[in-house]
């Protein structure tokens, strides 16, 4: 393994542990036995270090997300999706848990951020869309309403990370429970047809 994804690996796992703003890169070189200096010939700074780590985690994300079947029904393909996205930001959760600090301190993360959720944004519109054209989504009744929806749907998505790890102590339910709850902010919206597939997803996940 080169040094570069080693001080990677080792990062991601301290800042996962103990906090962003705990870690320093002295105690990165230390928990990987090299002296600051070979730590600081690959990464100058820490900020460099959390860089690299969020455009993994987007392009994990991204790798992850096209491997899931185009053909599949679009409920399934927004459930199975939802719960793709919350195993990977749980293993980077430390991006999540700091988001506003880690966008705060670096214009061009934030300024991707900030175009990757307005990408988002049209992919849900155009699932809400078609949901509704398929007859398991209602008509919104609202003007702007799914908007709002998603809006609901992107706060609990960056933030359950922070709920998850103050009230459960299990690292194996935090993901389930919390992928539920986000899912299910949608059920109101669906048809009756839409209602029947959304508790036919539930019932194949549990078994």
């Amino acid at each position: 393994m080169k040094t570069k994804e080693r001080i990677l690996i080792k990062a991601l796992a301290l800042f996962n542990k103990q906090g962003l703003k705990e870690i320093t890169l002295r105690q990165i070189a230390s928990s990987l036995e090299m002296s600051q200096g070979n730590l600081n010939y690959h990464f100058r700074t820490k900020s460099e270090i959390v860089s690299q780590l969020y455009f993994m985690l987007v392009d994990k994300m991204d790798r992850e997300i096209n491997q899931i079947s185009g053909d599949k029904p679009i409920l399934s393909l927004l459930f199975k999706s939802a719960k793709v996205s919350m195993n990977i930001l749980y293993q980077y959760r430390f991006i999540t848990r700091d988001l506003y600090h880690v966008l705060g301190n670096d214009e061009a993360l934030k300024k991707h951020y900030l175009h990757l959720q307005q990408t988002r944004k049209q992919q849900y519109k155009l699932l809400f869309k078609n949901l509704t054209h398929q007859g398991l989504m209602r008509e919104e009744e609202l003007e702007g309403e799914f908007d709002r929806l998603y809006e609901r749907m992107n706060i609990l998505g960056d933030n359950w990370i922070n709920a998850a790890e103050f009230f459960i102590k299990e690292d194996t339910s935090k993901v389930d429970y919390y992928h539920a709850l986000l899912f299910e902010v949608i059920y109101p919206y669906l048809t009756q047809p839409g209602k029947k597939q959304y508790l036919l997803l539930l019932n194949q996940s549990a078994s």
